[in-house]
């Protein structure tokens, strides 16, 4: 019930290869789902997008379970992406979540609230496994994922969700499939070869 008209278009990071393996970038108005093991980069890999994004001088959201602001912002800092800039411009909201106190309600709010008062035209929700230790189940965990990313959609937002693995090498699992709410799914993995650890990346959808 909450469509919007937008323009269609595609959100680049700016690195062609990257932009080129993605079809030209992340469309808007859709789901992307970033998953891999810890250290694989998958923040890193959201955050490429976002700050492409605020460049062009769109505004955008990070919901952060897992960092505090500052620290989140000293990381950025630290592999070349300035958002300290973007939060005092007001084209950033940084949203920090404490699993022990959050409900689904205040989330979809706090992420309403980012989309239709600031306008912002890209959220990252970084990790879902952090939303996954407040929620009751994994069942309503999807289903409150796919209502949210439905409004989004229908925004014209460019959403991209953040979920680890477990496992580092070989053989690993996620904690809750969100692949059939997601129009792409990029696999970040490690690997060993020639007695070093690689980084590979995957787009499975």
């Amino acid at each position: 019930d909450h469509h919007a008209e937008f323009e269609p278009g595609t959100v680049a990071c700016g690195v062609p290869e990257l932009d080129a393996v993605l079809g030209g970038g992340l469309d808007r108005g859709t789901t992307n789902l970033i998953i891999g093991p810890s250290g694989a980069g998958k923040s890193t890999l959201a955050l490429g997008y976002l700050m492409a994004a605020l460049d062009r001088g769109e505004h955008g959201l990070i919901i952060s379970f897992d960092e505090t602001s500052g620290i989140l912002q000293r990381r950025a800092t630290g592999i070349g992406f300035a958002i300290s800039p973007h939060i005092q411009s007001g084209r950033l909201r940084i949203e920090q979540m404490d699993p022990a106190d959050i409900s689904a309600g205040d989330f979809a709010g706090r992420i309403r609230d980012a989309v239709e008062t600031d306008g912002a035209r890209v959220v990252v929700i970084d990790s879902l496994t952090g939303y996954m230790s407040a929620m009751s189940g994994q069942p309503h965990l999807v289903l409150q994922m796919h209502e949210m990313t439905t409004y989004l959609n229908q925004q014209g937002v460019v959403t991209i969700l953040v979920l680890a693995q477990h496992g580092m090498v070989g053989r690993m699992e996620a904690p809750v499939d969100l692949t059939y709410v997601s129009d792409t799914v990029v696999m970040l993995r490690f690997f060993e070869a020639g007695g070093h650890v690689r980084r590979a990346l995957s787009v499975l959808k």
